[in-house]
């Protein structure tokens, strides 16, 4: 069953063969893990390879991907130790026809370790890491990760992280690059955004995107915008915490020449052509930081906090900067920098483009396939990995 493994070899750039593995989120909504792990799925897919992915059902993950045989709603919020025991079945069952686990939250990953210790054969176990919390040094997560053959970090900075810890000695681990869907591209319908959104054509545009929640510093934002009286706002999201901010806005006097969009997916790429600037202000549960890569493929310069792993997505100076975290005063310094020069703003915004080129879903496949062939030494082997580094020569190449 290992041998089929081999079977996925780089040809012409992509990929054919026989690798079989199954993704797993317990997530059911098109946000934090299960974003990027769907995007990782259907890149091995289009590399040739067979991929799919359980999720949790009942919210709009499972109705965003209706009608697609390779998802799989099989997960779900357990509430007793016999549901527990019932959704490690369903893992088992579905598991049995793959060769290959790759799980990308912490729920998910304990129900796959449970589900192979009586799984006849043996099968390659995966992990993404893209949050700070799922590294921590408890017991639990010293379960979950004692038999994981493979780790895929976001960003290197949580790799650095990770392995300072010692039980990923034994582990092979990469980088997973940044990678964008094709949809994030330069709109050419700026003004139609603007004029729909009833924000000036001329105005100088800076938003946000993210939940609206107390820990996504849209008020941070909102208050930069009060030392930056030529930008106008735009927040794009929704959550519990969007009556507030409005009455903040408000309050500072700001609110004539701040726009609230509520929650968008499908026309997001649209949304980002309204604006000349990008603010990333907080993380969201995913620390890959998806929005400071979208931004730049679609062609907007980002003024982002100083988060771990945003330094590696922006080319301060150029695509954007970075100023220091809970910090609105700084925020408002680099708004009315970049504000105030067109030529800065069309510059970074070609440079950012240019930086997100690279950002493709086939060189995705091509490190996550390196992390499963070295996974699968790792397993056959039964002996300690280091770290997989592939070059663009070979990246993703399978066999021997």
């Amino acid at each position: 069953m290992l041998a089929l493994l081999a079977g996925c070899n780089a040809v012409r750039g992509g990929y054919h063969g026989k690798v079989r593995v199954l993704h797993l989120v317990a997530a059911d909504r098109f946000t934090g893990a299960a974003a990027p792990a769907l995007l990782l799925v259907e890149a091995l897919r289009a590399a040739g390879c067979k991929a799919e992915l359980a999720i949790r059902g009942g919210h709009n993950l499972q109705t965003r991907l209706a009608g697609r045989p390779w998802v799989h709603p099989i997960l779900a919020k357990e509430r007793s130790l016999g549901d527990l025991r019932r959704a490690v079945e369903r893992v088992r069952h579905l598991a049995g026809r793959f060769d290959l686990l790759h799980c990308h939250l912490p729920h998910d990953h304990a129900l796959a370790r449970l589900a192979l210790r009586e799984l006849p054969g043996k099968r390659v176990l995966v992990r993404s890491v893209r949050h700070p919390r799922h590294l921590r040094r408890d017991p639990f997560h010293r379960f979950l990760f004692a038999r994981t053959h493979g780790i895929a970090f976001a960003t290197a900075a949580l790799a650095s992280q990770g392995q300072r810890w010692p039980s990923f000695a034994h582990c092979a681990t990469v980088t997973l690059p940044p990678a964008v869907e094709r949809r994030f591209r330069r709109s050419t319908d700026r003004h139609g955004v603007r004029a729909r959104l009833a924000i000036p054509h001329d105005a100088v545009v800076a938003g946000t995107v993210g939940k609206l929640h107390r820990s996504r510093g849209q008020d941070l934002f909102l208050r930069a915008l009060v030392a930056t009286p030529g930008v106008w706002g735009l927040i794009v999201g929704q959550g519990e915490h969007e009556g507030e901010l409005r009455r903040l806005a408000v309050s500072l006097g700001v609110a004539p020449r701040v726009c609230f969009t509520g929650y968008v997916e499908e026309s997001l790429a649209d949304i980002y052509a309204a604006m000349d600037l990008f603010v990333f202000p907080a993380a969201g549960s995913d620390w890959g930081h998806r929005a400071v890569v979208e931004a730049q493929a679609c062609g907007v310069p980002v003024l982002a906090a100083d988060l771990a792993g945003v330094a590696e997505l922006i080319d301060v100076g150029a695509t954007g900067d970075i100023y220091p975290r809970h910090d609105a005063a700084a925020l408002a310094v680099l708004l009315n920098e970049w504000a105030g020069s067109e030529v800065r703003r069309v510059a970074g915004g070609r440079r950012a483009t240019a930086r997100a080129r690279p950002w493709t879903t086939a060189a995705l496949a091509s490190v996550a396939l390196t992390l499963y062939r070295s996974a699968r030494q790792l397993l056959t082997a039964d002996g300690p990995a280091s770290n997989v580094s592939p070059s663009p020569s070979n990246a993703g190449v399978w066999g021997s």
